[in-house]
């Protein structure tokens, strides 16, 4: 029997909307080789100095991400490999013990996880250098966030090119964040609402994040997590597709 008709007499309403969402942000000039090609040689880098250049961007950006963590007053986490680390359970137990920025920053957690990457290779057959796009490992940073609007999420980005991000986020905490600016009172346990004073509007309120501008917000999340990201490769500049 589905759930909702075993227990009809004790439901005081259903609710519609977003769950848990994940946006994929693609640089997509240097997310394939000819167009990574290209963007190398807008950035005057040489195929032999490939190498040489995307290690020293990454510690640039690595570093631009410890130095701007450092100023919002957040710690920096190393994950080392080997184990399972709850990203999500380490978060909320540092917004427990440092409490946020102003801008809601938790936390800036690292780990070296499997990706994929545009490298430089010499071609026997052609005996010349070109680029392909092959698995590697690289270190990933998770800015972790309590944003005044979308509530509890976070951004993960690849610190090696092409430089992907992925930001989380939740509509049910994104619910509690537009509860709250209404006054709406509500009792929340994890990702459940047992109990909304005001149904019908919180209704409304997840259907209205639908209507977001979305490249608009993930950008902002983005510029707030990583705000040297998009100027990382100039005179090119990083866009995302979302």
């Amino acid at each position: 029997m589905p759930f909702i008709e075993l227990y009809q007499e004790r439901i005081l309403g259903v609710l519609e909307g977003l769950d848990r969402i994940r946006f994929r942000g693609t640089d997509r000039m240097l997310s394939n080789t000819r167009g990574f090609a290209q963007a190398l040689h807008i950035m005057e880098v040489w195929l032999k100095d490939f190498g040489d250049w995307a290690d020293r961007t990454t510690k640039t950006l690595r570093r631009q991400c410890a130095e701007h963590a450092q100023r919002l007053g957040i710690p920096t986490v190393y994950l080392p490999p080997g184990g399972h680390h709850d990203k999500e359970a380490l978060a909320r137990r540092s917004l427990l013990e440092h409490g946020t920025a102003p801008d809601g920053a938790i936390v800036q957690l690292s780990a070296v996880e499997p990706c994929v990457a545009p490298s430089v290779y010499a071609n026997r057959a052609t005996k010349r250098l070109e680029v392909q796009v092959r698995p590697r490992r690289c270190v990933f940073l998770y800015h972790y966030f309590n944003h005044p609007q979308v509530g509890f999420g976070h951004v993960r980005l690849q610190t090696w090119a092409p430089y992907t991000v992925n930001i989380c986020l939740n509509g049910r905490h994104w619910l509690e964040k537009q509860l709250q600016a209404e006054g709406i009172a509500y009792h929340k346990v994890g990702n459940c609402f047992p109990f909304i004073k005001d149904l019908d509007r919180a209704q409304a309120l997840l259907s209205a994040q639908f209507q977001t501008d979305w490249p608009q917000l993930l950008e902002g999340l983005v510029k707030q997590a990583f705000p040297d990201l998009f100027e990382l490769c100039a005179p090119y500049r990083l866009q995302y597709y979302w």
